[in-house]
């Protein structure tokens, strides 16, 4: 067997639902994407490339000897047995699903096949999020093609992956292969896209996208605009609609997993389901709750009708951490009080 057949087989044993390996040759055509990131502005003083920049399409800025890049995604629109407690069964229930099991199993993945590598004498390390283009890595790889979304999709799963990589000095087998077009003439995601961000095929405006302004990691973002969070809705976290309308994603079955393996699949604090009704939302207030999350729960509320019963625990609502938490809460008190003179 040889060196990549048996990574292969440990990755797949770690929890990889897909495996393939690419060169570590510079990504030059993700110098394109921001070089068209940098030309696209600021929003409230941030530019995209605070997390994205020209020095990532290069994986030997990350590992000097590095001759191979593994890459490998685990799945997260499952279908999990044994459990009962999940009421809801939406498609937004994968927004659970990608926090409660793929953001677990991804960063364990990466670090046991570095790991695997260093201990046969391989410099190696392991990428999770940032550091690498992770999605051209993926196509390079031959795991995966380019949506219109600007998200990428593989064959069997679909874009309900989460990505990561290994960079190795080891001399690995590749798996490259021709990317395709499988979107042909639909524009599915860009007709449905709330904000506008998805402006042609293959281009996205990332500073206006729903998942960008309502993700905890990226929240240097400042206050988001009147205008903005009437466009995202009663959308507590993410957003996933251009992948909720996509056809090949309607196509993914999901994939089964037991309660009893080893994930940590509880122990996320966060609710079943992405869009939350006025109950859901008050008792998520209600409890311990990150502040992030308190300010995404006041948008919600005040983009819901017949919101008034919040009244009350919206004027309560404050953080030490954090004075948007209140602004925002005063931004929810004002659309719920318009709307009830409205009536």
């Amino acid at each position: 067997m040889s060196l990549t057949s048996e990574i292969e087989e440990y990755a797949r044993s770690c929890g990889a639902d897909v495996f393939g390996v690419t060169s570590a040759d510079p990504f030059d055509d993700y110098l394109v994407t921001v070089a068209e990131l940098e030309n696209a502005g600021t929003f409230n003083g941030l530019t995209i490339t605070n997390t994205i920049n020209s020095s990532m399409a290069d994986v030997r800025n990350v590992l000097k000897t590095a001759r191979s890049i593994v890459v490998v995604g685990v799945v997260y629109k499952l279908k999990v047995l044994g459990d009962d407690s999940q009421g809801y069964q939406g498609p937004h229930i994968f927004l659970s699903h990608y926090w409660r099991h793929a953001r677990k199993v991804s960063p364990n993945l990466g670090k046991s096949i570095a790991e695997y590598l260093q201990q046969r004498g391989f410099e190696t390390k392991a990428v999770v999020t940032r550091g690498i283009p992770l999605k051209a890595a993926a196509v390079r790889s031959g795991l995966a093609n380019y949506g219109k979304s600007t998200i990428v999709y593989n064959k069997e799963f679909g874009s309900w992956i989460w990505w990561s990589a290994v960079i190795t000095e080891a001399n690995l087998e590749y798996s490259n292969a021709a990317s395709e077009d499988i979107c042909g003439k639909c524009n599915a995601c860009i007709k449905a896209c709330p904000t506008g961000a998805i402006y042609e095929p293959y281009k996205q405006d990332a500073l206006i996208c729903r998942t960008y302004l309502t993700h905890p990691r990226l929240q240097e973002v400042g206050e988001i605009p009147d205008s903005l969070k009437e466009k995202i809705g009663n959308c507590l976290c993410g957003c996933q609609i251009c992948q909720d309308v996509c056809p090949l994603n309607r196509k993914v079955e999901p994939v089964e997993i037991g309660t009893t393996s080893g994930f940590s699949y509880y122990d996320v604090p966060l609710p079943d389901q992405e869009r939350l009704p006025l109950p859901d939302l008050l008792r998520l207030l209600g409890d311990e709750c990150s502040h992030y999350f308190k300010r995404y729960a006041a948008i919600c509320i005040g983009n819901l009708e017949g919101a008034d019963a919040a009244l009350p625990i919206l004027s309560k609502m404050s953080d030490p951490e954090d004075h948007l938490v209140r602004k925002y809460a005063d931004w929810a008190i004002d659309r719920v009080k318009q709307r009830r003179t409205q009536v």
